[in-house]
């Protein structure tokens, strides 16, 4: 009579042993987090566009590598596309479009037939079976005629400054920048004319520079290619400003001088010329106090400014003074 007890109890432990296994949960879906990050712009005669494929399903699980990407276009007609039919109206890119790698995407996309016209893109990411999670953030692009590459970009010399200057028509311009300690090109800024003056340089030091045209279409800029670059070492031939306002009042044993500062960046000292003849050097303000002087002399005095490199100016209208 005790046998079946302890098969009971032996059942009991079995059970316990092995865990109660609970509902069998629903199959993944597997279906591809959506495209948060597409990004799209036209440069020159082309749209190109870039995004990052999502690594994960919604469910948390990695995506499998066979999943389809659907990548969508359509040009917006007068008064927009409405609500909810941006699909229906645009048209699927082919595959051969999209360079995939390593997740990352890009491609590009001939723009003349879309000229004169505002492009609307979007992308998602079925996994096996079809599933999606939706479309990505759309991606609106305003497409103009292609800008033409500036061209014959040429630098020289300018007072504290270089003094660029190219070939173009577009309405507007970037100018950029590098170093040789520079691993990535800096934009410098942006010109409404096909010049421009870069007055934050070194002088003695190469500078890189190459530009892009720029037209505004919509919320984004329309871009040519970048310019070839051009390597310009600047060098500081040009003199600083005449000194202004020059004054001389004698007092009783000095003649007393001032006049107005200079403000070149590179500027360094100032000079003063008496009767014609330099009688003092290496000033670094606006001032100066004449000790050698004699009463019942008149005494006629100039200032010149010497910049850094050792260009100086010319000298300031004569004034005149003397003793009682």
């Amino acid at each position: 009579m005790r046998q079946p007890r302890l098969v009971l109890i032996l059942s009991a432990l079995v059970l316990l042993g092995c865990g109660y296994p609970g509902d069998p949960l629903p199959p993944a879906l597997n279906r591809p987090n959506r495209v948060v990050d597409l990004a799209a712009l036209q440069r020159g005669d082309k749209i190109f566009f870039h995004f990052t494929l999502p690594s994960k399903t919604t469910e948390g699980l990695p995506v499998k590598s066979d999943s389809d990407v659907e990548l969508r276009i359509a040009a917006l007609p007068p008064g927009g596309i409405p609500a909810g039919a941006w699909e229906q109206a645009s048209e699927r890119l082919p595959a051969t479009a999209l360079h995939i790698d390593k997740g990352a995407v890009s491609g590009d996309i001939p723009a003349a037939r879309f000229y004169g016209k505002a492009v609307v893109l979007g992308v998602r990411v079925h996994g096996p079976g079809g599933r999606d999670a939706g479309w990505s953030n759309l991606e609106t692009v305003g497409v103009v005629p292609a800008l033409a590459t500036p061209e014959t970009l040429s630098a020289k010399d300018a007072p504290d400054a270089v003094a660029l200057e190219w070939h173009g028509a577009a309405p507007g311009y970037r100018v950029f920048r590098k170093t040789p300690e520079d691993k990535e090109w800096t934009l410098l800024g942006m010109s409404p004319k096909a010049s421009y003056s870069d007055g934050t340089i070194d002088f003695g030091k190469p500078y890189q520079y190459e530009v892009q045209a720029v037209e505004k279409a919509g919320e984004k800029y329309a871009e040519s290619e970048i310019s070839q670059p051009i390597t310009f070492t600047a060098n500081d031939r040009f003199a600083p400003a005449t000194p202004t306002g020059l004054a001389a009042v004698p007092s009783t044993r000095t003649v007393e001088l001032v006049w107005d500062r200079n403000t070149e960046r590179d500027f360094a000292s100032y000079r003063i010329y008496r009767n014609g003849m330099k009688i003092s050097d290496g000033l670094p303000s606006p001032a100066y106090s004449d000790q050698d002087v004699k009463p019942g002399v008149k005494y006629s005095y100039q200032v010149s400014a010497v910049d850094a490199a050792g260009n100086e100016s010319a000298r300031s209208g004569a004034v005149e003074a003397s003793l009682p």
